[in-house]
């Protein structure tokens, strides 16, 4: 297996660190483009990459801006961008999307992503670089009504008032990574909610790239964009046959133990967005490190064998 680093500079000049793992097969049949969850990076998906690259899929994997090696003045390690965070990050996503599909003519497209991932995914999924998508994947996703982000935001809020927009917060990690912690039986470090396997738990510690507070900025700009992909209005601008796939686990703290994953479920089902959703009873906020990975791949692999020959 091929890994390659790639460098794509956006329009304000900021450079984005691809992570690139080529299939070798002699007919490779898609593309996939993977967004990262918080406080992690691309580099973390080798696993993914193998089975995808076997299975004939070529794999893309950016550092979000604040992220991996997509680091820099404008954004430091854990922050967007001082303004316009969500927006940058998901205009980077979709820069992504035309990279890959212009390296690759004819083959096709899926975006899917991790966590803050995916929910960058389906925004860029709620926009005009939908039309060129063959598919979508959200995996450890969750849903929530706008009410919730609304209420959400005022600790955040006062968190940026206090610690400004480049710092980080106690209290908001507290409410978040903290929570989620807290929710595990029995746990060893801090970080247990994310996996079963202690390996993986150690292994995204021992990380330097991984596990760190990210800005009340990004914290804000996060759950304001959250508000607006789960809205009816931005959903309804998913294009009708676009296919959804749904992971997710049933012990995952994050998504309330995969009852936000199953809400937006029920919300793509109520409007007629073809989905198809697997819940693992014991996977954790990473099933794709989680016991459950190699379920996870087939359940991936048997998806994509279905959008095969959807290039454009």
């Amino acid at each position: 297996m091929t890994q390659e680093r790639l460098l794509h500079t956006t329009n304000d000049s900021h450079t984005v660190a691809i992570h690139y793992w080529p299939s070798n097969v002699a007919a490779p049949k898609g593309v996939v483009v993977w967004l990262h969850g918080m406080a992690e990076h691309g580099g973390r998906y080798g696993a993914f990459a193998r089975y995808l690259n076997n299975r004939g899929w070529h794999l893309y994997c950016p550092d979000h801006r604040g992220h991996g090696e997509s680091i820099g003045e404008s954004c430091p390690k854990g922050h967007f961008s001082d303004r316009h965070g969500w927006k940058k990050v998901v205009n980077d996503a979709a820069d992504v999307v035309d990279l890959a599909r212009e390296r690759h003519p004819g083959l096709p497209c899926v975006l899917g992503g991790h966590s803050m991932g995916s929910f960058i995914a389906l925004a860029v999924a709620e926009t005009d670089t939908a039309e060129s998508l063959a598919g979508l994947v959200l995996c450890g996703s969750d849903y929530h009504p706008a009410m919730y982000y609304n209420l959400m935001q005022l600790p955040i809020q006062l968190a940026r008032l206090r610690n400004g927009g480049r710092g980080s917060s106690p209290l908001i990690r507290k409410m978040t990574f903290g929570a989620w912690a807290g929710q595990v039986p029995e746990p060893t470090t801090d970080f247990d909610w994310l996996s079963t396997e202690p390996t993986e738990v150690n292994a995204y510690i021992e990380d330097p790239l991984c596990g760190f507070d990210c800005s009340t900025e990004t914290w804000l700009q996060l759950v304001q964009g959250l508000r607006q992909v789960h809205s009816v209005a931005s959903l309804s601008e998913l294009p009708e046959a676009l296919p959804v796939l749904l992971l997710g686990g049933e012990a995952d703290p994050m998504s309330n133990m995969g009852k936000g994953m199953m809400a937006l479920e029920n919300v793509l089902h109520a409007m007629e967005q073809p989905v198809k959703a697997h819940f693992w009873p014991e996977g954790r906020h990473e099933i794709l490190n989680d016991q459950c990975r190699d379920d996870v791949h087939q359940a991936v692999g048997e998806w994509l064998e279905r959008l095969e020959g959807l290039g454009s």
